[in-house]
């Protein structure tokens, strides 16, 4: 902006001094040659004082053009006739382009085209109109590469605004992604802290006390000890497959590289292997859903089966997924000693179901669980519609 208006005044002074350099031979044996130069300086002091009037008159410039125009005519009036002086309406048609609205300056500029044809005219009739031909098709060039400079310029400040908005947007959707990072972070420690308490923690005090009881029959009853040991070898071993457990549960293999499916089958296998509890997975299909999809029905699984381990007293579990066509969704269930779902909110022991739920809900499916004691539990995931389920 700055730029384009140092332009302008450079042109404008290059321009006047040319006109009064141009007339001065024309002019110099008549008394009012004075005006030759006295005309364009007026021009060139109206046109530097245009922009600070125009901060306090805001209509001035219409105004500012009425004035200049009729100063072009007066000095196109002087004998000899000397028509150069339609260079300094090209001005007027540059300022008009740049400070007054599109629409406006058009009409501005029109006004200065029929000006130029009548300044001519009035001195050489119709000959004036071939005199004017080549200053209106200036003007008409100036306009339009005056416009087009101005598009370019709004296109250009449009794009670095639009650029700010995007670069701040940017950084709140970086904030937002840290911010959900520590809370996935937050809620995967407070997870391994009640596993640990409702697992590991359990076990080791077990082999505590069995220690214990072991040390004070050593003096009283030696033969019980080799029952003890063996007892707290046990604990240790199932300690230790605990510990497993939770490690494989929280850094499984990537689900974008294998699929829900595969990693099901082999997380289904360990199990098997560090808490003997026998899997039946039945899957119907093999279509990949979006990765958050997957993993959700992932974790979901995991925590019924940790639930079974614990809870269910039995080694068998089935668990049923369909992955042939939308609505997506799995079943897990098993036959062990169930629980009363009327008292489900006040039980310490199922505070996993609420997490499911959770998950179930935040990859649009819906859950529901069915259980009654002596008669095993049921855990259905239904409705999953992802739109950008494909194959795998």
């Amino acid at each position: 902006m700055r730029t384009r208006i140092i332009g302008l005044y450079i042109g404008a002074l290059i321009l006047t001094i040319s006109v009064i350099i141009r007339a001065a031979p024309e002019f110099k044996y008549y008394n009012y040659a004075w005006a030759v130069y006295a005309g364009p300086l007026l021009f060139l002091a109206l046109f530097i004082s245009q922009g600070i009037v125009t901060k306090w008159i805001p209509f001035y410039p219409h105004v500012y053009f009425a004035i200049q125009s009729l100063l072009i005519l007066v000095l196109l009036q002087l004998d000899p006739f000397f028509d150069y002086f339609s260079v300094q309406f090209l001005v007027l048609v540059i300022q008009a382009v740049w400070v007054l609205p599109k629409r406006t300056a058009l009409i501005w500029v029109g006004i200065f085209g029929v000006l130029i044809v009548i300044g001519q005219m009035t001195s050489e009739g119709l000959d004036g109109i071939a005199f004017s031909v080549p200053y209106i098709f200036v003007g008409a060039l100036v306009t339009f590469f005056g416009l087009v400079t101005l598009d370019a310029e709004k296109s250009r400040n449009d794009s670095q605004k639009l650029l700010v908005e995007r670069q701040g947007a940017h950084r709140e959707l970086q904030d937002y992604a840290r911010q959900a990072e520590e809370l996935a972070a937050i809620k995967q420690r407070n997870m391994l802290a009640r596993e640990l308490h409702d697992s590991v923690t359990q076990t080791i005090f077990s082999m505590t006390l069995t220690a214990q009881a072991a040390r004070m029959l050593l003096d009283r009853d030696p033969p019980r000890v080799a029952g003890q040991l063996e007892h707290l070898q046990e604990l240790a071993q199932s300690a230790l497959g605990e510990m497993r457990s939770l490690i494989q549960q929280m850094r499984p293999k990537p689900l974008a590289e294998e699929g829900l499916a595969e990693a099901l089958r082999r997380h289904c296998a360990d199990r098997q292997k560090s808490d003997g509890l026998q899997i039946e997975l039945n899957i119907e299909g093999d279509q990949r859903l979006p990765l958050l999809c997957e993993e959700g029905l992932y974790r979901i699984i995991q925590e019924a089966l940790n639930n079974i381990v614990k809870h269910a007293k039995t080694d068998r579990a089935i668990i049923s997924l369909n992955l042939a066509r939308p609505p997506f969704g799995v079943t897990i269930e098993d036959h062990g000693k169930g629980f009363d779902l009327n008292g489900l909110h006040t039980s310490n022991d199922h505070v996993g179901l609420a997490s499911m739920e959770e998950r179930a809900h935040s990859i649009g499916g819906t859950f529901s669980i069915e259980s009654d004691p002596g008669k095993g539990t049921r855990i259905c995931i239904d409705n999953i519609q992802p739109q950008e389920a494909g194959n795998g």
